[in-house]
């Protein structure tokens, strides 16, 4: 038995596309004008005070503004043509600071093209408009000249004979009528399609700067990862050098001196035998400590969710988890979630005062999503200095963005997206 979908017939399908276009025709002119006044406006007023600084997020508003009209226009685009018109539009390094982000948007050439696009697309959208109401009046006018012109006034002294005799008639009324609604899906699907293909080339990217944004995203990644692999790398040298190491070296005369008072001075020892279990017990709190920057066995062992349970156990404070992302997830996106939840609630425990957090790691449409949140003080941030910094630089490397936020009514939330497998 067939179950395929009978495929419409030609005519069908030819007078819905007609439709289609005409529809996007008749529109395109009010659109292309609000978007054109718009776009003059605002950048010809940002150009004029950059000279004071004001210009500058004026000009920030103006690409931002001409994003959204465009991205309206890629949706509009798909009445003419179902194929997707999608722009790139770079981002900042991870780690910029938010004065470079906000300056970066100057340097995202989509953004310059869509504000091209918006000023560019009222010419081509009058003449179009024009021929469109000009032909589909024609059309429906003449194809019903023969009901409505018996009752019009008479004009006056027509010519008796000859093409201006006839050329005044019903019956050339209707035939005009006929010959305009005849090639009315001709005529409007090429006004149609010179809108499309102005939106390919300004609102699209082409498959070369697609590539290249790619690329740059990919080095971005890379030098991300590398970064905050140096980063975690120095911290551990110096966080051995100034901490287990010189235990280590005090353990170690500890242990000396009571190897020598053992017999002359047993109380002595045992002060000595005292100090090294204090020590020793210190030293092994500081390697934890420092071992968070590696992931444990158990994530390879038992996974994502016993990983993050086993860290929700040893935090001082209360953490209640609920993972519903379903495995697997992909080693390298595994691991990122983990030293999320694990810096955040390290974070939690040391500078939140918070009484009690939650962890929920959920996946939908292929990106795991990672929220930890407490009901401390607030004001956590990614910025050097903070207890989240270099997670950004980890999470970029992976492919994965970062977000902190003040939750309604107090406490912070760390919000981490990354990309599935």
């Amino acid at each position: 038995m067939d179950n395929e979908t009978p495929q419409r017939p030609w005519i069908v399908q030819r007078a819905v596309q007609t439709g289609k276009d005409v529809a996007y025709l008749l529109t395109a002119f009010p659109i292309a004008t609000a978007s054109f006044v718009v776009a003059v406006t605002l950048a010809t007023t940002s150009a004029s005070l950059v000279i004071i600084w004001v210009g500058v997020p004026l000009g920030v508003a103006t690409l931002w503004t001409m994003r959204g009209f465009a991205a309206f226009e890629r949706v509009r685009l798909r009445l003419v043509r179902p194929e997707r018109i999608e722009g790139v539009y770079t981002v900042a390094p991870a780690g910029s600071s938010g004065m470079r982000r906000l300056l970066h948007v100057f340097a995202v050439p989509q953004l310059w093209k869509d504000l091209v696009h918006a000023v560019v697309a009222l010419p081509l959208a009058t003449f179009t408009w024009s021929v469109t109401v000009s032909w589909v009046a024609m059309a429906l006018g003449g194809v019903s000249a023969w009901i409505w012109e018996p009752f019009l006034p008479p004009e006056g002294v027509h010519p008796t004979e000859g093409f201006l005799y006839w050329i005044n008639t019903t019956a050339a009324h209707v035939a005009l009528g006929v010959i305009a609604l005849a090639t009315l899906p001709w005529v409007a699907r090429g006004l149609a399609l010179a809108h499309w293909w102005l939106g390919r080339g300004l609102l699209g990217t082409s498959d070369e700067a697609r590539l290249r944004a790619e690329v740059e995203r990919l080095e971005s990644q890379r030098g991300a990862a590398a970064s905050a692999e140096s980063t975690s790398l120095r911290r551990i040298e110096r966080d051995l050098h100034d901490g287990p190491q010189q235990r280590l070296v005090r353990l170690q005369m500890d242990a000396a001196a009571a190897e020598r008072a053992l017999d002359a001075d047993p109380e002595r020892t045992r002060e000595l035998l005292a100090a090294v279990r204090e020590q020793s017990q210190e030293t092994l709190a500081e390697i934890r400590a420092l071992t968070r920057g590696f992931a444990p066995p158990l994530l390879a062992e038992r996974g994502l969710a016993a990983a993050v349970r086993s860290l929700a156990e040893r935090c001082p404070v209360p953490v209640t988890v609920s993972v519903t992302a379903a495995a697997p997830l992909g080693v390298a996106t595994e691991t990122a979630a983990y030293f999320v939840v694990s810096e955040a609630l390290a974070n939690v425990a040391k500078h939140a005062g918070a009484r009690a957090a939650a962890v929920d790691i959920s996946d939908s449409l292929g990106t795991l999503r990672v929220t930890v949140q407490d009901d401390g003080r607030g004001g956590a941030s990614v910025a050097k200095g903070h207890g989240l910094a270099g997670l950004e630089d980890r999470l970029a490397g992976a492919g994965g963005t970062l977000t902190v936020t003040d939750a309604d009514g107090g406490g912070t939330v760390v919000t981490a997206t990354l990309p599935v497998g």
